[in-house]
């Protein structure tokens, strides 16, 4: 085991301590047995296929609050008013949308707290609305958005689709010409406790697929999410001012990060994840506008990157400070990844060139 830190010459510095154990990098012939012993490990969704347990706990259909189910009338309100009385009932509820049914979903605002448990079981498929005009007059960087939650559990092995073609087509990283605009995430969770993600396809993001902000006590796994390796910024799943977070036996291709940790998170723990396409596992960037940022105590633990532009990362921009701690790779296997380590203190995600602070 090695220690290695980093200091950048400028008077503001982000300093970065990092443990680096058992890395192994491989060409396109990468023995068959890594990816039997990687894939062998995880459990993926099957849609529709839960079993549900519902024992004592009051179970609501999103059809009997007027959910049509059709994939073309729109079941926003529905699946609101669901919500709603769900979270007002003082025992446990399941709000159940059932399989063989697809719903489309405008942006909707999901709010805690409530009075007890809630799981939102999820066998059939969410949709989004295909056209960004649905978000004229509303906040462009949110589809789903839950907030003020505890005790929420997400889960049923249905398929959530973010529809995120016209997104991608009119961003301004696929083309230069288009003004560079925000893009929904399409599930934030922010501010939620004792939170537990499973069993779920997240696809097509309209930008990154699932981001917890300023979430503490939170579990994701046994999650498939899946986008072009060419669609822009559709991070797989972001982590920002997090505390406690857990995310393992998952499979994530992307055509950006499978997941970035940023902004002031601690006691990450990342295990069993597949990677690929996509541009690997990120902490940061870090520092931005002059900013302070920390991330310390973070595990990534048995993990296969293939096909990815990156493999492990840490990207800060000049001009920040703060600093990146306590962070180790462990177990981690790649194949045809272009750059297996990166630690870049002179991050520029900027359409123009950034000024040279050293």
């Amino acid at each position: 085991m090695k220690t290695l830190r980093f200091y950048s010459s400028s008077s503001t510095c982000l300093i970065l301590l990092l443990h680096i154990f058992s890395l192994f990098l491989s060409s396109n012939t990468t023995p068959t047995t890594d990816r039997e012993k990687f894939d062998s490990l995880l459990r993926l969704p099957h849609s529709g296929s839960a079993r549900t347990r519902h024992r004592s706990k009051r179970v609501l259909f999103v059809g009997d609050f007027g959910a049509k189910g059709d994939g073309i009338t729109d079941d926003s309100k529905a699946f609101k008013n669901a919500w709603e009385v769900a979270c007002s009932i003082p025992t446990r509820t399941i709000i159940l949308i059932p399989s063989g049914r697809t719903y489309l979903i405008h942006p909707v605002d999901i709010a805690g707290p409530c009075r007890s448990k809630v799981t939102l079981m999820i066998s059939g498929t969410i949709i989004a609305p295909i056209n960004p005009d649905a978000w004229i007059g509303l906040n462009r960087r949110k589809w789903l958005y839950f907030h003020g939650v505890n005790h929420l559990t997400i889960e049923g092995g249905g398929t959530v689709n973010g529809m995120g073609q016209e997104w991608w087509a009119r961003s301004c990283k696929t083309n230069s010409t288009n003004p560079c605009r925000h893009a929904p995430t399409a599930i934030t969770f922010h501010r939620c406790k004792n939170l537990k993600v499973k069993n779920l396809m997240i696809v097509n993001s309209q930008k990154m697929h699932m981001a917890f902000t300023n979430c503490m006590r939170v579990l994701a796994s046994h999650l498939q999410v899946i986008a072009p390796a060419t669609s822009p910024n559709t991070d797989g799943i972001h982590i920002s001012v997090s505390k406690g977070v857990e995310v393992k036996d998952s499979i994530i291709r992307t055509g950006d990060d499978c997941i970035s940790i940023v902004s002031n998170s601690s006691r990450i723990r990342i295990v069993n994840i597949v990677c690929g396409p996509g541009h690997g596992i990120s902490i940061g960037s870090l520092g931005k506008s002059n900013s302070w940022s920390q991330v310390h105590d973070v595990m990534v633990d048995a993990a296969f990157l293939s096909n990815t532009e990156n493999g492990v990362r840490i990207k800060t921009w000049q001009g920040g400070s703060g600093f990146a701690s306590n962070i180790a790779f462990r177990n981690v296997v790649m194949d045809n990844v272009s750059n297996p380590i990166i630690i870049d203190q002179y991050y520029c995600d900027s359409q123009l060139p950034c000024l040279n602070q050293v």
